[in-house]
């Protein structure tokens, strides 16, 4: 199991801390093991501080009244969640649901709003974190109106391949893990949509579907897809 300082170490906010301040914090984490599919935090709820993955993924979603799943982001080890409540008061502004074997820590809301008191390299941190949010859910929003499902299929395969901290966060070749799915729920579609589409990139040969996920062939064919816009669902 890896130790609290040591996972601490990973996440932005707390990377810059010295030794001694990292461990006053570890002493305040407390931390959760889940089990694949099980929900981390549910959406509305009061928030209790802030969250981050020590090891396994996360997913950041939200359903509507009909049911259907939109996934805003996908986490892996050293990323945290539920950071705008820490700051503005309110509830929990999406739901949370491991992937996979997940564990999880939970830093007080107290604690981590001392630190930005206190230290400015931390709220330096903190505001760069939000703001590449900020632009990749502006992003989303912008491929979810003007982009057909191949363009965003390919768009989103691109960025992750490039290393794009746009709507995957924190992992080591995060497309390989990526199942469709999850495409499906990160690109407003459905998984027999967006398993056409991955047809159509790997007919372009752009990418190969290996048992339900994806394997990047060419980012150039992909980038391709993903300026085309209003490309034709397939």
């Amino acid at each position: 199991m890896t130790a609290i300082p040591d996972a601490l170490r990973e996440v932005p906010y707390f990377a810059t801390l010295d030794a001694t301040l990292l461990d006053e914090v570890a002493a305040q984490v407390r931390q959760r093991q889940y089990r694949a599919g099980e929900v981390v935090l549910v959406e509305g709820e009061p928030c209790e501080g802030l969250y981050f993955v020590m090891s396994g993924r996360v997913k950041v979603f939200k359903v509507s009244a009909e049911g259907k799943e939109q996934v805003l982001r996908i986490l892996s080890p050293g990323r945290t969640f539920n950071d705008v409540p820490v700051f503005d008061g309110g509830p929990n502004p999406g739901s949370i649901a491991a992937l996979e074997p997940s564990t999880i820590g939970h830093v007080p809301k107290g604690a981590v709003l001392a630190l930005v008191e206190k230290r400015p390299q931390v709220a330096m941190a903190v505001i760069r974190l939000l703001a590449s949010r900020l632009r990749a859910l502006t992003s989303m929003i912008e491929d979810l109106s003007l982009r057909g499902v191949v363009a965003r299929v390919a768009k989103l395969l691109l960025d992750c391949s490039l290393g794009h901290q746009t709507l995957v966060e924190g992992a080591a070749g995060p497309c390989a893990r990526l199942t469709q799915q999850e495409i499906a729920a990160m690109t407003g579609s459905v998984r027999e949509v967006v398993q056409r589409a991955l047809k159509a990139l790997e007919r372009e040969g752009a990418v190969k579907l290996e048992r339900a996920r994806v394997r990047i062939l060419d980012a150039s064919i992909l980038q391709r897809w993903s300026e085309s816009g209003n490309a034709p669902t397939p």
